[in-house]
């Protein structure tokens, strides 16, 4: 009995013993941060004037570099060959062609002289041919008194005048053209207002007109 309550005394101070403390990890060390990497400064701003000066010596620095090559290379060029290269030769202007010369005009020649009718409607070719003296100068509107047997005389009437492709002439009322012959008198030129015929190798002139014209003609 005795042993019996020494062992519940034991046990139930050894039920009443406090627990031992549990033993946590200990907290990790907090990893060292990493320090972001700084930003770059700013540039300060360019004014415009400062830029353009700048692209200004950029571009003249170009053209020196550029011309010192172009110098180098010639450089080299006139070294081989031994001598500077020979300046262009720039070819004369051509010459302007000469302008064709206008053909010489020839002066037409004179008109014709015509014989006409006088005052009285009188073409008289007896005082042109038969002439009073050779070589005098002879009216051909003044009548003369020549013999009945050396002329014949011949009335002729130009009545009016046809305009077309081939000019007609009424004479005599008779349509006549170019080429045809009427008392002997060959019809040379047809005009607006007159016909010409020829006969010895004179050459007369009738207009239209409304009285016939009397012509005199030699034998």
């Amino acid at each position: 009995m005795k042993y019996l309550l020494v062992s519940i005394v034991i046990g139930l101070a050894g039920c009443q013993s406090k627990p031992a403390p549990s033993v946590l990890p200990a907290p990790a060390k907090p990893a060292a941060a990493i320090a972001p990497p700084p930003s770059p400064a700013a540039a300060p701003p360019v004014s415009a004037s400062g830029g353009l000066e700048q692209k200004i010596r950029q571009q003249a620095q170009y053209i020196e570099a550029l011309i010192s090559q172009n110098d180098a290379l010639t450089a080299k060029l006139a070294g081989t060959n031994g001598a500077a290269p020979p300046p262009a030769v720039i070819p004369p202007p051509p010459e302007p062609s000469p302008q064709p010369r206008p053909a010489p005009v020839s002066p037409a020649p004179p008109p014709e002289p015509t014989l006409a009718p006088n005052a009285d409607n009188v073409i008289d070719l007896v005082a042109v041919i038969v002439a009073e003296k050779p070589g005098e100068p002879v009216n051909p509107f003044t009548v003369r008194t020549v013999p009945p047997d050396a002329m014949r005389e011949v009335t002729l009437h130009v009545g009016g005048i046809v305009a077309g492709p081939i000019a007609c002439a009424v004479i005599n009322d008779r349509l006549v053209q170019v080429g045809e012959i009427v008392e002997s008198l060959a019809v040379e030129r047809i005009e607006a207002d007159a016909v010409l015929l020829r006969h010895s190798g004179l050459l007369l002139r009738l207009p239209v007109a409304e009285k016939p014209i009397r012509v005199r003609l030699p034998l």
